[in-house]
């Protein structure tokens, strides 16, 4: 059927299919406009995303995984442990992943850390790059990877082109959980792990000082009661390994022209004890010993065998290094420390430091030692006569007594020292470790004090002695005030030195701690008895405060305080008692074969 103008196609009008034709065009148009836009916008991203790549001061890789993300797929693994172990057991498998993963981009940060002029040098030299230690690195990378995980991060260890090595925060960043791309940053963090060593090093240093400090006090308690020469040596040279590892070591003194040795420890090891036992030399005849004693230097023999000035017996061939550290007191070298060992370049600066101090130590010691012996002979021999003794009573006292008060001023000379000492130290606990030290060697010189202002100089009051050795404790209540300390000591008891410095030590220790430990800020008091029954004694310290913690009493813990009381407490023969009731005490009982309670 036809009509004019129109034409039928399948029942609709060629008129219609035009209309839609053209309303399908302009959507099409629109779609390309659109999708033209996208395109720009990504073009631009992709220009903003290259600039921030190539220009960004972290060192960045872009890195393939997806080769290596198919073979983890197939590993008998669940946990990112159980990755972990597995590349770590199968060395072949990691090394093979390792070669899988491709590198498609490094930014400029990253030629430049590596040391490199450009890409094609460092994709050139990946190989010198990558080191065992840098293993740990991938392996935790893959086991990321594979258990879906965004972000990696570790610290490890890197290497440049020129060979150096550094130390890296390395961030691995995994944008989706196909594992096909990776972002690698790495960051250089050399500086900061060596400022962590430095600081590290320091706190190790720090508290070898703490260590030195403590160990001179423990040794300054130890000589305090000794006056023979004896054993004075014994306590130095069983010390000295405290300080320094060695094979064998003497003392010698210097007297007459003549270094003879009167003392020493090891060599028995070695079949040298014979030997060493009566080994004197004149150091006029021996040029490098008297140039080393006029220059007062200290001596480290790194090789014995090439040393020009070593003197070789066959007693001490063992001896492949030894250090000598002159003995000075009052400006004077009176004496030699020499230790030994049996391999080559063993000693240090450091031992030396450490060692000087003791000899500071040895020197005052050693010199008390020498004027107690030397009175000593002087006794003896005047005990000849009784004519003898009754004519020379008085300048004996005299010259005993001026005995004490060079004894008292050498203590005060290490007080000094000590104090010295502590102006090195910016610690509070060590300052209050060197100022505990400080009383106790000041109720040590206070014996000598009182025995050289005493008319009998061998027996003191020990209610006086008390009276002036709390003083210095008491100063402390200007901080503490609340504190108070009282004291029921009967007057005309005498005690000889043998017995006085033990006493005046743990009154010094107990009286110190109750204040350090004992009271809060309500404050307290301190109570020290002394009573008398038949030549046996009772010493008392009680206070109320807080009391002794239970480990203490059972004996399970003690500070450093304590142990000096026990210690003490054995010396003088007496029995000691540690109590809570209100507080806590401390008695010490303790028997006399001859005691004196009055002047006759």
């Amino acid at each position: 059927m036809r009509r004019e103008g129109i034409i039928l196609i399948g029942g609709n009008t060629l008129e219609s299919s035009i209309s839609e034709l053209e309303s399908e065009l302009e959507k099409l148009e629109t779609c390309k406009e659109s999708l033209e836009k996208e395109i720009e916008d990504l073009l631009v991203q992709e220009t903003r995303y290259s600039d921030i790549f190539k220009n960004s001061a972290a060192a960045i890789w872009k890195e393939d995984f997806s080769e290596a993300y198919s073979i983890l797929e197939r590993f008998p693994c669940n946990s990112k442990s159980e990755y972990c172990s597995y590349l770590t057991d199968n060395p072949d498998k990691l090394h093979n992943l390792i070669k899988k993963i491709k590198i498609l981009d490094i930014n400029n940060s990253t030629i430049s850390l590596l040391g490199g002029k450009n890409k094609e040098e460092i994709f050139q030299s990946l190989d010198k790059l990558f080191i065992e230690e840098s293993f740990d690195v991938f392996i935790g990378q893959f086991a990321a990877i594979a258990t879906g995980e965004l972000y990696y991060e570790c610290e490890t260890v890197g290497r440049k082109l020129d060979g150096s090595f550094f130390h890296v925060l390395l961030t691995a960043f995994f944008p989706d959980k196909s594992g096909k791309t990776a972002f690698i940053t790495m960051m250089d963090i050399t500086d900061r792990i060596e400022k962590e060593k430095q600081q590290q090093e320091l706190l190790l240093e720090t508290r070898e000082q703490k260590k030195i400090a403590e160990m001179l006090m423990d040794i300054t308690f130890a000589l305090s009661s000794k006056t023979r020469q004896s054993d004075i040596l014994d306590i130095i040279l069983g010390q000295i390994e405290n300080f320094v590892s060695y094979d064998s070591a003497n003392i010698m003194l210097l007297k007459e022209g003549k270094l003879s040795v009167i003392g020493h420890r090891g060599y028995e090891n070695f079949g040298a004890e014979s030997f060493m036992s009566e080994f004197e030399t004149e150091i006029t005849t021996r040029g490098a010993i008297k140039n080393f004693l006029e220059n007062s230097q200290v001596q480290i023999i790194e090789d014995t065998e090439t040393y020009p000035g070593w003197e070789r017996f066959p007693q001490t061939s063992y001896i492949k290094s030894a250090l000598a550290i002159p003995i000075e007191w009052q400006g004077n070298i009176i004496g030699l420390l020499n230790i030994d060992s049996i391999h080559k370049k063993h000693f240090s600066e450091k031992d030396v430091e450490k060692l000087k101090i003791l000899c500071h130590g040895a020197a005052v010691f050693l010199n008390r030692a020498s004027l107690f012996g030397q009175i000593s002979l002087e006794i003896e021999k005047s005990r000849s006569t009784e004519l003898v003794l009754r004519n020379s009573l008085q300048e004996k006292e005299s010259l005993l007594q001026e005995i004490h008060h060079r004894v008292k001023n050498n203590l005060t000379i290490i007080i000094a020292l000590i104090n010295l000492q502590s102006t090195k130290f910016t610690n509070p606990r060590e300052t209050e470790l060197f100022e505990e030290l400080n009383h106790r060697v000041h109720s040590i010189a206070l014996v000598h004090e009182k025995l050289y202002e005493n008319r009998d100089i061998s027996s003191i009051d020990f209610h006086n002695y008390t009276h002036d050795l709390l003083d210095p404790l008491e100063t402390v209540q200007i901080i503490k005030s609340s504190i108070k300390i009282e004291m029921d000591i009967p007057e005309n008891i005498y005690f000889e030195m043998d017995i006085l410095i033990p006493l005046g030590l743990i009154l010094n220790e107990l009286i110190t701690n109750s204040m350090k430990y004992a009271f809060d800020e309500s404050g307290g008091e301190v109570l020290i008895t002394l009573k008398e029954k038949n030549n046996s004694y009772t010493l008392s310290v009680k206070d109320t405060g807080k009391g002794f913690p239970e480990e203490v009493l059972k004996d399970k813990k003690s500070n450093l305080g304590l142990i000096l009381v026990r210690s003490l407490a054995e010396q003088i023969k007496g029995n000691l008692l540690l109590y809570n009731n209100n507080g806590a005490g401390i008695t010490i009982s303790f028997v006399l074969p001859e005691v004196r309670s009055g002047k006759e």
